[in-house]
């Protein structure tokens, strides 16, 4: 092979590996995790909210399709006891990380992470009700999730 295709093929090879998605990971902020109990009459409304952090997130189709399939899976199991139950997802960034919110708990409340919501699923007294997707503290549209409800 001659010497001036080498550094090409090189270049081509490089290029090809950098476009390659890496793996969606998904850390759960548990110790995020609202319940609220609002009096209602002679009843309690119980409100959930669970809050996860999606590292290497891309706003394609493919992403978007994971992030449904894992948020589906990790509904809570009792949400049928929920007047409302919603899963809050963001985007992995400088302040949106597990190591971040170790050292500065309060960055969580404070407006900020807001920047980094990208979906929003709800279920309402334990039937599914809507997804939302934001791009910029704005809601976009979101494509159909994937649920086998």
């Amino acid at each position: 092979m001659k010497t001036y295709f080498k550094p090409f093929l090189i270049i081509i090879a490089g290029f090809i590996f950098s476009c390659k998605q890496k793996s969606l990971e998904f850390i759960k902020l548990d110790q995020f995790t609202r319940v609220d109990t609002i009096k209602g009459g002679s009843r309690a409304n119980l409100y959930k909210e669970d809050y996860f952090i999606v590292n290497n997130y891309k706003d394609d189709l493919n992403s978007e399709r994971i992030i449904d399939s894992s948020m589906y899976k990790s509904r809570d199991k009792e949400l049928y006891k929920y007047t409302e139950y919603k899963i809050i997802v963001y985007r992995a960034s400088e302040k949106a990380n597990i190591d971040h919110l170790r050292e500065n708990p309060a960055d969580f409340d404070n407006g900020d992470f807001d920047n980094n919501k990208v979906f929003v699923y709800i279920w309402r007294n334990g039937t599914w009700s809507g997804k939302y997707k934001y791009k910029n503290r704005q809601s976009v549209e979101a494509q159909e999730m994937i649920r086998e409800d």
